[in-house]
């Protein structure tokens, strides 16, 4: 890798995929595409040879529709570390102690 590559690429962080599809188990219906409120999934409609693609993975919202309509179980939502260790204070997060 060049020098000039390394810092293009230093400050930038991979971009965590949400979304995981087994391409054993998908039987490419579109559903998860038809029913994600972010798009953030894309399928050729009407093509059987083509998988599902996470086109948006950054802007996933995890509310798991598209794991809940799947009909052979096909997609698993992984959540990043810092959703599910989240160290957060809520007052900080809030501003305020709500009653």
């Amino acid at each position: 890798m060049s020098a000039d590559t390394k810092m293009a690429t230093a400050g930038t962080a991979a971009v965590h995929n949400p979304i995981v599809i087994d391409e054993k188990l998908c039987i490419r219906c579109n559903l998860c595409d038809w029913i994600c409120p972010g798009d953030i999934i894309y399928k050729i409609e009407n093509d059987k040879t083509t998988m599902p693609e996470v086109v948006y993975p950054d802007e996933c919202w995890y509310c798991g529709l598209c794991q809940s309509i799947c009909p052979t179980e096909a997609i698993t939502i992984v959540f990043p570390d810092v959703m599910i260790n989240n160290k957060s204070d809520v007052v900080r997060l809030l501003g305020k102690i709500v009653d």
